[in-house]
């Protein structure tokens, strides 16, 4: 499998405008999104090709790890025994993603492009 770098990591918040106002002002990174429908908003960090987010919500935090394809990944990783959470499924005009979980319990998902640069 090929983890192509970290896309993301989330961060669960008890009040958006507070911590976005922390991470914007505090340690000065760049809003780049902003769902206010989920509570959400997405900071880029250097050169924007990661990001941290930040929701209004209880869990813990999430890693998003980006792949060349989530189904190639999800059968591999399915081999050598994880169990992944649900089925994939597709983000709408973005890829494809999975979920598993780490021994720990931390969530970690599969990302992929594939529909934004125009593959199937």
């Amino acid at each position: 499998m090929n983890i192509k770098k970290i896309d993301s990591v989330t961060m669960p918040v008890t009040d958006l405008q507070r911590s976005s106002r922390w991470y914007a002002e505090t340690l000065g990174l760049e809003e780049i999104w902003r769902q206010d429908e989920n509570k959400g908003v997405g900071f880029g960090v250097g050169d924007n090709s990661a990001t941290i987010n930040v929701f209004e919500e209880k869990g813990g935090m999430r890693l998003i790890l980006q792949v060349d394809r989530v189904d190639d990944a999800r059968a591999e990783l399915e081999r050598k025994g994880v169990k992944f959470e649900g089925a994939t499924e597709t983000v709408e005009g973005i890829g494809k993603f999975a979920g598993f979980r780490d021994p720990d319990g931390n969530r970690i998902w599969l990302l992929d492009y594939t529909i934004e640069h125009g593959e199937g």
